[in-house]
């Protein structure tokens, strides 16, 4: 018994030594989920440091261009980054955590353009007819793996999803890949008279899960994952998931 105790409490160490300092996590500007003017921090932020804090673990969240936050991360100069979408294969350097729950993502178009999409249960019935459409993307996101991987489809890539939005509005690109969540905030926001210019393709292309990740590299990240898993049950079990979602319009 005494040998079992000594065992628990070793394992137990580094989750002690986590909640004796504050962790570095990067972000970017993606409302509804991230951003520095909303509530919170948005609803990602909040699910993120309300499972941390379950646990008594600070952490302080910087905001990047998704690029910059991304490196950062890969790099081990951050404990972590979220939200991500769930690929460990186009991420092999990075842990994912445990879900919580996203918003649907597709493909957008102008309401105008008569674009020949058939779409199944499961979104378009293979991409071939995309073939020949400008498909816009913003560099360094996860999409749908068949975006990312067929070699045939023309990608044009922006910054982030303001830029991949002005591009679509503006007719350089004839489809592009956002959640519908953030396409509608941004919509709101940077772009309220051209709202019923833009129609999201039904059914969305994904039901995504959302993630914090944590680089392989750094000695912690296991026990990083650990605690976050742990507080994100907590939250789940006690009902504060559920709230966040709701507060947060998901």
């Amino acid at each position: 018994m005494k040998l079992l105790a000594l065992l628990y409490l070793l394992a137990m160490a580094p989750l002690h030594a986590l909640a004796e300092q504050r962790l570095y996590l990067s972000t970017l500007e993606w409302p509804p989920y991230t951003s520095q003017a909303l509530p919170d921090g948005g609803y990602a932020t909040a699910v993120v440091s309300a499972a941390f804090a379950a646990v008594d673990i600070d952490v302080e969240v910087r905001y990047y261009p998704w690029a910059r936050a991304l490196s950062l991360v890969r790099q081990g100069k951050v404990d972590g980054l979220f939200p991500e979408y769930y690929d460990p294969e186009q991420r092999p350097n990075l842990l994912f955590s445990e879900a919580f729950p996203g918003g649907p993502a597709g493909l957008v178009k102008l309401r105008e353009r008569d674009l020949p999409l058939r779409y199944g249960d499961h979104g378009p019935t293979g991409f071939p007819e995309l073939h020949g459409l400008k498909i816009g993307l913003v560099r360094g996101y996860l999409n749908h793996p068949l975006l990312d991987s067929d070699p045939s489809l023309q990608r044009d890539f922006a910054r982030d999803d303001q830029q991949n939005l002005s591009k679509l509005l503006a007719g350089r690109v004839d489809l592009i890949f956002i959640d519908h969540l953030v396409a509608q905030s941004l919509l709101r926001e940077h772009f309220p008279q051209r709202q019923a210019d833009i129609e999201l393709i039904q059914p969305p292309l994904l039901q995504p899960t959302l993630h914090l990740v944590v680089p392989k590299r750094r000695v912690d990240a296991a026990y990083t994952l650990k605690a976050f898993n742990r507080g994100l049950q907590i939250i789940r079990d006690n009902g504060e998931l559920q709230r966040l979602v709701e507060r947060h319009g998901l």
